[in-house]
């Protein structure tokens, strides 16, 4: 049995005697003296937890047997039969609460098939699509087949002017490719009810457009990759190997221009507001050469008048538009081709991409393949279909309005109640706090449902004894997805409040909550709310559905009033009619709540997780931990109103959301790049935050989890 944490007098005396025992506790002495003992920076008694938290989120760090006190280190003291009883699968490298419950809603999908009472065309079109996605058999004998006729159409273009046709149309270009693409419709910048057609450059081949510019590791890696997934798919459609590497060398010249020439990220804020947003006049007036508008109107956006692109690439590609360069721009749209349809072929080529992906540091690389339901899924994201299966599983777990009523009445009164503690601050203006109240009572809260439903009644969708395939299926369904994002573009008016069924971005089924501070809108999907169903099963209490649903609630709320969210008003806006910009905080109560937000990523900055790696950057993480705290002391102020609440079961909610395990490549991987901190700090420094949280478990000074109320850093 381990005692968590540090190592006992026994253990000293066991190992190395007594004399030596002796010397190592007079040196450890000196140490903790040379250090400045508790007030020296970076000491244990800064350091969140006092040295008494293990980091739970590495795999492999807490053992079963280990005695941990829930007063020392909550998270894994919570999560601890959780997280060591886990039996991983041998692809899995990692685990989280929400890739179980990603496990769930995917085997619902399933489900909803199965059901024989949900009927009409969604499900006929599902079922069969189901069928070609998990035909093995099938599926295999026509390994890369499928490709043949889309590569072999985009290679038979013969002139500029047939280029363009084909980009043009739907029928013969069904995804979307393209120099620019259009992406999605949204809300103007300034005119927040008006609406814009997003048009951009695709995701490039490598990832990153830096990569065109600077070979790095990274770079040459990510070619690699690519250069080995290109040739494998060509090779097997009987490309040899000189053709293949031409038109991997044509698509890269191609990719490097878009790179190198484009614009986004350097544009002025007047130069965002008055020339990338344009109308149609403006647009045609950037082409240079390069029919933009031609292949728009071809793919249905002919009565789109208001458009957002990157006006400086756009003039610049008439410059390799030309027949001198044709045969580089049928190499990319190739080679974008193949990218795209690589999910829908065989066994085969699955295992094959497995294996060129495994990193060459791994040191007992196995090829590995999706399970049947993480393949349906992933090709219902991937083939454009995900709305149809969106709105039949509402159909089947939602079939009234009866729990998304609950979950509003509850955000109703966590909104009054954030409200409430909004006025309780001190720090703040009066002026100010009724503006955090009107934004408040002006947040959009989108729950579950989307405002339309699908209707994919038009898909032209064929088993494979009629002659179908999964890529021949996935046109049709892309075709109609574009076409229902034309007809919202050629509305000009836009309701922050309509929840669009086939927009990608919020399909309702993903585990995950959005706030968009630009809309002053956030969405609780149907996939986050099941992880109260997949962590505690149909007998969730309130308090522990508070714990691991409602909180995200809390945390979204929270973006519209962190350093970044509160800089767009009620409605959305960051710039006045003049494209100034605006901010409806006074000068000094902007300041104060930057100070405080900073006093949280100061906190988070004493964050040492691994020990001698790298430590938290406060300042990466700020928003979010401050969101985490803010979310959860709003819901504890409305808990002071219900009789009888259950504070553990709501921490025990809390901490059951946040259970993960990962490889310490993994953990330092996000602590690099992500904007949300470590889950054991999310668990822990959030809720030391609290008395009610001390007050429930007893949790006294000299505790891992105590922090003293001086050092406590709520935003509000």
């Amino acid at each position: 049995m381990r005692i968590i944490p540090g190592i006992t007098g026994d253990h000293i005396l066991k190992k190395y005697g007594k004399m030596t025992a002796l010397m190592l506790v007079f040196v450890m002495l000196i140490q903790l003296t040379a250090c400045g003992g508790a007030d020296a920076k970076g000491s244990l008694a800064d350091e969140p937890g006092h040295g008494k938290w293990i980091d739970s989120d590495l795999m492999g760090s807490v053992k079963a047997d280990d005695v941990i006190r829930p007063q020392d280190d909550f998270a894994a003291a919570e999560n601890q039969e959780t997280i060591t009883s886990l039996i991983l699968d041998p692809d899995k490298k990692s685990w989280s609460s929400s890739d179980s419950t990603t496990d769930f809603v995917y085997s619902r999908y399933r489900e909803v098939l199965e059901d024989e009472s949900i009927t009409g065309a969604n499900a006929e079109v599902l079922r069969t699509f189901e069928d070609l996605v998990l035909d093995w058999d099938k599926r295999n004998k026509l390994g890369v087949e499928p490709l043949r006729k889309y590569v072999d159409d985009i290679q038979s273009i013969s002139s500029i002017e047939e280029m363009t046709a084909y980009q043009a149309s739907l029928e013969r270009n069904p995804f979307n490719l393209g120099l620019m693409v259009p992406v999605e419709v949204s809300s103007q910048i300034i005119q927040v009810d008006k609406s814009m057609l997003k048009i951009q450059v695709p995701d490039f081949t490598l990832s990153d457009k830096d990569f065109y510019k600077e070979f790095s590791e990274k770079a040459l890696e990510a070619k690699e990759y690519t250069d080995n997934m290109i040739s494998y798919m060509l090779g097997r459609l009987g490309y040899d190997e000189p053709r293949i590497k031409e038109i991997l060398k044509g698509c890269y010249e191609v990719e490097q221009f878009l790179a190198n020439n484009g614009c986004t990220g350097l544009y002025s804020v007047d130069e965002q507001l008055h020339k990338m947003q344009t109308d149609r006049a403006g647009l045609e007036s950037y082409e240079n050469g390069y029919p933009l508008t031609e292949i728009l109107d071809g793919r249905g956006y002919s009565a789109a008048n208001s458009f957002y692109v990157d006006y400086m690439l756009l003039g610049r590609l008439s410059q390799i538009y030309d027949l001198e360069h044709l045969n580089d721009l049928k190499s990319y749209l190739t080679v974008k081709m193949l990218m795209y349809a690589y999910s829908t072929l065989d066994r085969e080529a699955l295992e094959k991409f497995a294996e060129i992906g495994i990193p060459k540091t791994e040191k007992d690389p196995k090829v590995t393949v999706k399970d049947d339901n993480t393949e349906f899924a992933y090709n219902l994201v991937q083939c454009s279909f995900m709305p149809a299966m969106d709105t039949l599983y509402l159909e089947k777990y939602y079939p009234d309005d009866t729990e998304t009523d609950k979950i509003r009445e509850f955000i109703d009164g966590l909104k009054i109640a954030y409200g409430k503690m909004v006025y309780e601050a001190d720090w703040l203006s009066d002026e100010t706090k009724a503006a955090v109240v009107e934004k408040l009572n002006n947040m959009v809260v989108q729950v579950v449902r989307p405002t339309n439903t699908a209707d994919y009644s038009t898909v032209k969708i064929k088993g494979y004894d009629e002659g179908g395939t999964i890529l021949d299926a996935a046109a049709s369904a892309s075709r109609l997805v574009e076409a229902q994002r034309a007809l919202r573009a050629a509305d000009p008016d836009i309701d922050r409040g309509f929840w669009d069924i086939y927009d990608k971005k919020v399909s309702t089924t993903t585990i995950n909550s959005l706030y968009y501070p630009d809309r002053n809108c956030f969405y609780i999907l149907a996939g986050w709310v099941a992880n109260g169903d997949n962590l505690f099963g149909e007998d969730i209490s309130y308090e522990e559905f508070l714990g691991c649903v409602g909180s995200t609630v809390g945390h979204e709320i929270s973006h519209g009033f962190d350093s970044q969210g509160s800089r767009y008003d009620l409605y959305g806006r960051r710039f006045d009619d003049d494209g100034v910009e605006t901010d409806w905080m006074s000068t000094d109560d902007r300041s104060r709540l930057d100070e405080r937000v900073g006093k949280v990523g100061s906190y988070f900055s004493l964050a040492r997780p691994i020990p001698g790696k790298q430590q938290v950057t406060g300042y990466d993480v700020q928003n979010e931990a401050a969101a985490d705290i803010s979310g959860i002391g709003a819901i504890l102020y409305m808990a002071r109103d219900i009789e009888g609440f259950d504070y553990d079961g709501f921490f025990r909610g809390y901490a059951a959301l946040w259970a993960t395990q990962k490889s310490e490549e993994d953990e330092l991987d996000q602590l690099a790049n992500d904007a949300h901190p470590l889950n054991f700090y999310r668990i822990n420094i959030t809720l030391q935050q609290f008395d009610e949280f001390l007050d429930t478990y007893d949790i006294k000074p000299g505790d891992g989890m105590y922090l003293e109320p001086g050092k406590r850093v709520n935003v509000w």
